[in-house]
């Protein structure tokens, strides 16, 4: 996957740190106006200032809430062998989306996530107990919305062609969010099958939670793509 212009060097590791140093500015304290901007920023990071402008938006909306400034996000923490840091810096170029939607996450977590869907309790307990088995196959995103319905929020480009990370979750925010990273495959073989070219948006993996053992799965593609 190309490394998107926008997006910050070093993902992982002091990410938001280095995206606070990186990004002195105006602070603007509204609450309803950080929140608009959060929900633009988190979902097209490269238009909305990449990754250092999420970081902002998100010390900015603790501070205004009294949580305190230099909150540990989900990209700032480097539990060994946690998916999500493993997501972050397995393969060999990640995509700005991965990081965006862990921040997303912890938007979500604090009730500052803005959906386009929230699922029933029946509908999110489906996509959560199946999602791992689910994606042990390679995955176009067509299938994806076929079969569990639109998501809840999609990071990145809304062209099904394009990478992204889609994420499915409901009222409950301290339910697990299921995640789906999806990278391009834009020539030779579908991994895993050998029959021929695909093009497009191809499923890398799923994060439903951060153990190592049953939190995530790697798709045939995702397995060839990971260091």
């Amino acid at each position: 996957m190309d490394l998107d212009a926008a997006s910050p060097t070093g993902f992982g590791r002091g990410t938001a740190a280095a995206a606070r140093a990186a990004t002195p500015g105006e602070v603007d304290c509204d609450p309803g106006r950080l929140l608009e901007r959060l929900n633009q920023a988190v979902r097209l990071p490269e238009v909305f200032g990449g990754l250092p402008a999420v970081v902002r938006l998100l010390d900015r909306l603790a501070a205004s809430e009294a949580q305190g400034t230099h909150q540990v996000w989900i990209p700032d923490t480097n539990g060994r062998l946690a998916p999500s840091m493993m997501l972050r810096e397995g393969f060999p170029a990640p995509d700005i989306h991965v990081v965006a939607s862990q921040y997303g996450e912890d938007a979500h977590r604090r009730g500052w996530l803005r959906l386009d869907r929230t699922l029933t309790s029946a509908e999110h307990a489906d996509v959560v107990e199946r999602a791992l088995t689910w994606s042990q196959n390679d995955r176009s995103l067509h299938e994806l919305v076929a079969e569990f319905g639109p998501p809840s929020v999609t990071f990145g480009s809304t062209d099904p062609d394009r990478p992204k990370t889609v994420s499915y979750v409901t009222g409950d925010r301290t339910a697990p969010v299921a995640a789906f990273h999806f990278g391009s495959a834009r020539t030779g073989a579908a991994a895993g099958t050998g029959d021929g070219s695909r093009v497009g948006a191809v499923l890398l993996g799923v994060r439903v939670h951060d153990d190592f053992l049953g939190g995530w799965e790697l798709t045939p593609f995702g397995e060839d793509r990971f260091c």
